[in-house]
């Protein structure tokens, strides 16, 4: 009966997580996993050890000022690991924390596989040399991330992103509203709590400077699970046009637009088709830090796939109602960069297709639980799908 231990930091990590977790236990239902995570990895079977609220945060000075309660943490989960009885431990993305963990499991002689890789092709190639002897197997969900770890000698597997499993290839490109149109703009202001809290009134803000160009328009607040609803307090004059939602991306395919702070959520609006402006916001300290760090153009997903601007960004001091507003009407006034927006977004999709899913990494996952050896599961899955292709 395979032990595994999981662990994640933010919710679209566990949301991929909790779908590995049911397809491991379609295939073996006597597999046991524990966690650190929340509820939709509950509600997939796991045993949560640790809540995911307690540690949901981003940003240097951000973790830097609960570093307590991370330590803490850290020393639980590696009591856990000294217990002897882990056959597997499956870090997902969030590496400040789970590679430090990686390398402990691997020293005490606990498999690593991680599913997810840390975004360090934005930091600079050098670091993914340093990650070698922490990884048994690296599960990754971007195609270029494959190449970056095989070129550092690290075996890894890419198997298509887990969203195509959720998302239904949309028949052609939106077409943009006319002036006199009831539409709807979503709007995502994160899924963190200090992210919420930065960008839900600057897009509150924006909405209402869209509202009177468009009078028709309405617009629906997608809240992560991790934000609650209080949290979403709608200014007074707004309150007729806007409404919260739990099930936004879902609602994503009926949306004419998206406002939505930087995230995985960029990249399920790209899926949808849907013209989006992304914006963010941190700490000053956090920003001065990422900026130096950060060797890319782009903070949004789709753009970084296509490695080119398909979306426009504002960041910091640009991510204001007004800068977010100006952006968001001038795709909303041109129905031809409209259209041509949301074609280019269709194009992302081609870019995540691969082999076998989410299905083939719990595959993976619970052979290497069983003891086999994570270089000869590399040869066999390239083999099955250079076969298949």
């Amino acid at each position: 009966m395979p032990n595994i231990l999981l662990t994640c930091g933010e919710t679209s990590g566990e949301h991929h997580a909790a779908r590995l977790v049911r397809e491991m236990k379609a295939l073996d239902p006597l597999c046991e996993v524990r966690a650190l995570g929340g509820t939709e990895l509950a509600s997939a079977g796991a045993e949560i050890l640790l809540p995911l609220e307690k540690y949901a945060f981003m940003g240097f000075a951000e973790v830097l000022a609960r570093l307590p309660r991370f330590v803490s943490l850290e020393r639980s989960l590696i009591s856990l690991m000294d217990r002897g009885d882990i056959d597997l431990f499956i870090p997902v993305d969030y590496p400040g924390l789970n590679l430090r963990l990686a390398r402990y499991a691997k020293a005490a002689g606990v498999p690593v596989l991680y599913f997810i890789s840390p975004q360090v092709w934005a930091w600079g190639g050098w670091r993914v040399g340093r990650m070698k002897p922490s990884i048994d197997l690296m599960a990754v969900i971007l195609p270029f991330e494959r190449d970056m770890y095989r070129k550092a000698g690290i075996p890894v597997v890419f198997a298509g992103h887990p969203m195509l499993d959720e998302m239904r290839p949309i028949p052609g490109p939106k077409e943009a509203p006319a002036r006199g149109d009831r539409f709807n703009v979503m709007l995502f202001p994160g899924s963190r709590r200090q992210v919420f809290e930065r960008m839900f009134p600057a897009l509150c803000g924006a909405a209402r400077l869209i509202r009177k160009r468009f009078g028709a328009a309405t617009f629906t607040i997608g809240l992560a699970p991790l934000i609650r609803e209080e949290a979403a307090r709608v200014p007074p004059d707004m309150r007729a046009c806007i409404r919260t939602t739990r099930t936004g991306i879902e609602e994503l395919a009926d949306a004419s637009l998206v406002l939505a702070a930087s995230g995985t959520v960029t990249l399920q609006c790209a899926l949808s088709g849907t013209p989006t402006v992304v914006s963010y916001r941190t700490s000053v300290l956090s920003y001065a830090i990422g900026k130096s760090l950060v060797k890319i153009p782009w903070i949004a997903m789709p753009n970084v796939l296509a490695r080119r601007r398909i979306l426009p960004e504002l960041i910091q001091s640009d991510a204001t109602p007004e800068r977010i507003a100006k952006e968001a009407l001038s795709i909303l006034d041109d129905p031809v960069r409209y259209r041509a927006m949301s074609a280019d977004l269709m194009s992302v999709r081609n870019l995540l297709e691969g082999p076998g899913g989410v299905k083939r990494i719990a595959e993976i996952a619970l052979r290497m639980a069983s003891g086999e050896d994570a270089s000869e599961i590399e040869r066999l899955f390239d083999a099955r799908s250079d076969r298949q292709h």
